[in-house]
């Protein structure tokens, strides 16, 4: 996203070791010895996040560790943080916490419940180099931000929010085959609703003024929507057949709706025991692959093509403990 850049310099690893892994940089390799600070450049490569693979991640992760500020920020339990930012706390030190605004405090105790308040500060500020230790559980970040920061002045805040609403988002390749996948899904629902019995059992068309689409004022709507995941997941208990799936979800669905089910089981039989039950179409990614010319997109946006989609559903059901739900 050329625009994002243009506010926030981003670098790879390898072009940022290149201008600061020097002996006056900010994380020199030069006390190393030559065979670790070769295996840090072949890192910087590519890595893995396995801990008996030659290249791990965290080796390099942990050589930043050692020159910057770690994130002292956490979403997870039991250390749960939010992430205040308060101009008067910043100017005057924490010791002007119990001096806010008796409003400003509630509100921060409204938005922050039961997480403990972590509030930015000049030593945060003035850190030149900050790692976010995201593969530390004690320090991960799995969280939506605007339920994680929380800005005591709101026109700051509503800054940051557009834009993030502006500047961090999908490439437009993901939002332009999304949208013909997701245009397709509701005008198959509109024929659907349009196509009445008619004498001998035939069928006809009905005008489109007897005829709507079942669509929100956001244009949201026409099917609902499913993540199954199948392969990788290691929670077993998860892991179900289709016929489960059905059982667990059927009185969230309309009878005959369409489902759009986003997944990376690749055997389409495994669906039959949900199609028997539920007499609305199964609608899937492949489906679509013609019509939204998938064969030319780089199949890395796949994932985020099926998030769109998935998210424009009436309804959503997903998989526990999925990343991706």
């Amino acid at each position: 996203n050329q625009e994002l850049l243009r506010r926030v310099p981003i670098i790879t690893s390898e072009e940022f070791i290149k201008l600061e892994g020097g002996k006056d940089g900010l994380v020199p390799l030069d006390h190393y010895n030559s065979t670790h600070r070769d295996h840090l450049l072949q890192i910087i490569q590519k890595c893995e996040e396995r801990k008996k693979s030659d290249v791990y991640c965290e080796d390099l992760y942990d050589h930043y560790k050692l020159h910057g500020q770690l994130s002292p920020v956490s979403a997870e339990h039991p250390n749960e943080n939010c992430f205040v930012f308060d101009a008067d706390v910043f100017t005057h030190g924490e010791e002007y916490i119990s001096k806010l605004d008796a409003g400003i405090q509630q509100r921060i105790t409204n938005f922050c419940q039961k997480r403990t308040p972590f509030y930015y500060n000049r030593t945060m500020h003035e850190a030149p180099l900050w790692h976010f230790a995201t593969m530390d559980f004690r320090y991960r970040l799995l969280v939506h931000y605007y339920a994680f920061l929380f800005f005591t002045d709101a026109k700051v805040g509503n800054y940051y929010k557009r834009f993030i609403r502006d500047f961090l988002r999908f490439h437009d390749t993901v939002f332009c085959a999304a949208g013909k996948i997701i245009l397709a899904l509701q005008y198959e629902d509109y024929l659907r609703k349009a196509l009445v019995s008619g004498g001998g059992g035939k069928g006809k068309l009905v005008s489109p003024s007897s005829s709507s689409l079942d669509v929100d004022l956001e244009l949201v709507g026409g099917y609902s929507s499913m993540h199954i995941r199948r392969g990788d997941l290691q929670f077993k208990e998860v892991k179900f057949d289709s016929a489960q799936w059905y059982a667990n979800t059927k009185e969230i669905w309309k009878p005959d709706e369409i489902l759009y089910i986003a997944t990376d089981e690749t055997n389409s039989s495994w669906f039959d025991d949900f199609r028997k039950q539920h007499f609305g179409p199964l609608r899937f990614f492949d489906d679509y692959k013609e019509l939204a010319d998938l064969d030319s997109i780089d199949p890395t946006l796949y994932g985020m093509i099926d998030t769109v989609v998935a998210s424009r559903g009436t309804v959503f059901a997903g998989t526990w403990f999925s990343t991706f739900s």
